[in-house]
């Protein structure tokens, strides 16, 4: 009888082993990569996160407005719903959500190195499909990233500019070579390769935060 309930209690914990192994493969269904949400507390809006490596990020672009210095792509709200609003580089600077923060050049190198850098890393940046990025496009977001084709707003002359063919990402560092420029994430089929580059700060772009 005692070598019975053993054999039995051993059984038990196998099952109970088995089945919680295939509950966390579903929740988690990638390695190393862990979603949540979080709401921010200033409109009630609720954004998904990533964790990559040793960094959480927003894996959707921020979405708050403001009276001045952002926009929706072409002044359509609509849009905004999508990619989020773009926003000038020094309304990026104190618009984050509370534990949150705008990322700098130093956090977007840690984020592409981790992906494996270059085209690696563009591959798994990018939303995956041509819902929104042009075709033919080599994304697969195996970081649940899910970097979109944003697009830009040009201060210079007013312009909105490569709606569902690139996106670039604000950062807090500024360029050593001119101080008109700031440098920053882009992502362009045409250049996978580079990754942060220097871009004038007339540029409105999408906003992706970091966790504090």
């Amino acid at each position: 009888m005692k070598s019975i309930n053993i054999q039995f209690l051993f059984l038990i914990s196998l099952t109970f082993l088995i089945f919680s192994g295939c509950s966390k493969d579903e929740d988690n269904p990638e390695p190393g990569v862990t979603t949540g949400t979080f709401i921010d507390s200033r409109d009630q809006k609720v954004y998904n996160w990533v964790k990559l490596g040793t960094q959480t990020w927003m894996n959707e672009n921020l979405a708050f407005k403001i009276d001045s210095g952002s926009w929706a792509y072409d002044n359509n709200e609509g849009n905004a719903t999508v990619y989020g609003y773009l926003y000038t580089w020094e309304i990026a600077q104190t618009i984050a959500p509370e534990g949150w923060h705008l990322p700098s050049q130093a956090e977007w190198e840690t984020l592409v190195d981790h992906l494996g850098g270059g085209d690696e890393a563009f591959d798994k940046l990018l939303e995956s499909g041509t819902l929104h990025w042009e075709s033919p496009n080599t994304g697969n977001n195996d970081s649940k990233f899910t970097a979109l084709p944003s697009g830009y707003f040009d201060q210079r002359d007013n312009s909105f500019n490569y709606l569902g063919h690139l996106t670039m990402f604000h950062s807090t560092t500024e360029s050593s070579s001119s101080s008109t420029n700031a440098i920053g994430m882009i992502l362009n089929p045409n250049y996978p390769e580079d990754l942060i580059e220097g871009r004038p700060k007339m540029l409105a772009l999408p906003i992706r935060c970091i966790k504090n």
